[in-house]
């Protein structure tokens, strides 16, 4: 019979004061009655502490929680670039310091790949779309400090889709100007918080153009992409780390 330690779910979205979701209240809930009903512990994270402990385990980096290092969390509902510390109450400490401003990666993907007739979610569609486009794109992030701006984008996709351009130089400009933002908000951080190791989790980080141009430019580690868009994973990993502590 398997042989159940404890239980541990995401009961809100970040490591903030004023973060919260309804939806949480679910897994957080029924977390609470499994622990009462088999007397075992009940442990709380976040969802973003989730993905990145997720995206380390799946990348064999499980080492790296024992130090800082910077984390992506870049998805449908955030893209959020995360100073992470080890912590002994929680595993780790997720501070978020850079973000969008306004539309998040994967949304801005998705309305592009909604603009293309792509089925939603639109990114693992419009990967090998964009990957057949050959010339060379000059394109340059939109940003305020660390932080980045991704809204136009989505105007810049649409006028070249009025335009008539090729569905691939659609594909491409978008995920270019992802991918720069995510250099320039690299970049930055590295500048103020040192020559940290770099992890990317979220959904949008399963994009192969993405993962070939960080991981060549700043040794960034990615997981491979079912646990990138995992989370529950992750949830399991720091679980299982408190039961050890």
């Amino acid at each position: 019979a398997l042989d159940v330690t404890a239980v541990a779910a995401s009961d809100r979205p970040q490591q903030k004061d004023g973060s919260y979701m309804p939806c949480f209240l679910v897994g957080a809930g029924a977390a609470r009655e499994l622990g009462a009903l088999l007397h075992i512990p009940v442990h709380f994270f976040t969802h973003q502490q989730g993905h990145v402990a997720a995206a380390l385990y799946g990348a064999d980096k499980l080492s790296l929680i024992h130090e800082p290092f910077l984390a992506f969390h870049v998805s449908g509902g955030t893209t959020d670039a995360l100073l992470v510390r080890p912590d002994a109450t929680c595993g780790i400490a997720c501070e978020v310091v850079a973000h969008s401003l306004d539309l998040k990666a994967g949304q801005l993907i998705d309305r592009v790949g909604g603009m293309l007739g792509l089925p939603f979610p639109a990114g693992k569609h419009l990967d090998p779309i964009a990957c057949n486009y050959t010339e060379r794109l000059r394109v340059r992030a939109s940003m305020k400090g660390a932080n980045c701006s991704l809204s136009g984008v989505e105007n810049k996709c649409r006028e070249l889709m009025k335009k008539g351009a090729p569905k691939e130089e659609i594909a491409a400009t978008c995920m270019a100007y992802v991918i720069a933002a995510s250099d320039a908000m690299c970049k930055a951080l590295i500048e103020t918080f040192g020559d940290l190791p770099v992890v990317f989790s979220g959904g949008v980080s399963s994009n192969s153009m993405l993962r070939a141009h960080m991981s060549e430019k700043y040794g960034a580690l990615f997981a491979e992409p079912r646990f990138s868009a995992d989370n529950a994973a992750g949830i399991a990993v720091l679980a299982s780390l408190s039961q050890e502590a």
